[in-house]
């Protein structure tokens, strides 16, 4: 089996014995039993999904009768990164500020510095058992 140097290609003994029809025909019956396959589980799915729908129960009349009700709280949140950086500030705020507690009953709050040292400097703590308004506590 040698071959000359002036045969041209595709014409040579080894060329012959490819079978073209036979390789067109495996092509053919693959993409027929492919799409065979795809049709089949089409309507397979089609099948199962019919009847799941004939099982499923229909809804119930009173789902439109009654408005829907917010959920009780606590919510979640949709930014809390946010929000807790916002509550950090109202308590810097308030630790480090002046303000008043209630006008009508004179209390104030001071800064938390302020606060410890005029403890410090009276040498007393405050009676925790009355409250701001000079009542007892409960």
């Amino acid at each position: 089996m040698t071959e000359s140097p002036h045969e041209t290609p595709g014409t040579g003994a080894i060329d012959h014995e490819i079978d073209r029809r036979g390789i067109v025909k495996t092509g053919v019956w693959l993409v027929a039993i492919t799409l065979g396959s795809f049709v089949v589980a089409w309507l397979f799915y089609e099948s199962l999904a019919a009847t799941e729908a004939a099982r499923d129960p229909r809804p119930s009349p009173l789902i439109g009768a009654a408005p829907l009700a917010a959920p009780p709280a606590p919510l979640l949140q949709p930014a809390p990164e946010r929000e807790l950086a916002a509550l950090r500030r109202r308590e810097a705020a308030r630790l480090q500020g002046w303000g008043w507690v209630d006008r009508g009953a004179e209390i104030a709050h001071v800064p938390v510095e302020r606060a410890i040292e005029a403890v410090a400097a009276s040498g007393q703590l405050p009676d925790f058992t009355l409250s701001p308004a000079g009542t007892p506590a409960p």
